[in-house]
């Protein structure tokens, strides 16, 4: 599949600029709704694509991240308007691995809206685990909020690493499992500064 997806994209890149962002929206989007689709692979293959077309690389990123944004809140709101009768779908059981969801529940509700932010990082469960958070009730806000944030970062890297690689993009995709790693403790880094300024700024002004 992913020769498929390169020679396509590569054809589509060199002859229509239009249809580049149609594909690459699309891309992202089943990699949401199609989890076996490679997502990761083809963020930073727009990366590439973009510096060798001349494409706008904040459009390329403002692009592909809104459409895994609207692909997420689509599996969001399904799961929260049919709940648990979701996971007992033919279809759903094919394309997510539904056995996870029971754990997703106890880490929802000791963690909340931050398990979609971490489930990022663990290859095949970011689209159950947004399914799940509809399905616990996690505030709309704070699950937008969370997926938004983790989406624009993910990207905004991958593609800059595409745009950066060139015709090297491909190192990458071999060392995709610590990228995801180290960004992981990157995130976990910053969000446990944001809270310890809080906290000062509290006790500052209290």
């Amino acid at each position: 599949m992913e020769k498929i997806i390169i020679e396509f994209a590569k054809d589509i890149v060199q002859s229509n600029i239009l249809l580049s962002y149609i594909f690459f929206f699309i891309s992202q989007s089943l990699q949401i709704l199609f989890p076996p689709y490679p997502g990761d692979m083809v963020l930073i293959l727009e990366g590439y694509l973009s510096e060798l077309a001349g494409m706008n690389y904040i459009l390329v990123n403002i692009n592909a991240i809104m459409a895994t944004f609207f692909s997420s809140v689509l599996l969001y709101r399904i799961g929260k308007k049919e709940e648990y009768k979701i996971l007992n779908s033919k279809i759903v059981k094919y394309l997510f691995d539904t056995k996870k969801v029971d754990k997703l529940r106890k880490l929802f509700t000791k963690m909340g809206a931050f398990v979609i932010i971490i489930s990022k990082f663990i290859p095949g469960i970011f689209s159950i685990t947004v399914i799940s958070a509809g399905i616990f009730k996690v505030k709309k806000r704070k699950a937008y909020l969370s997926i938004l944030s983790i989406t624009a970062l993910h990207h905004i890297i991958l593609i800059g690493l595409g745009k950066l690689l060139g015709e090297n993009w491909t190192i990458i995709l071999k060392k995709i499992e610590i990228y995801n790693k180290y960004l992981f403790v990157l995130v976990i880094v910053i969000i446990i500064i944001y809270f310890i300024l809080i906290k000062v700024k509290r006790k500052l002004f209290e």
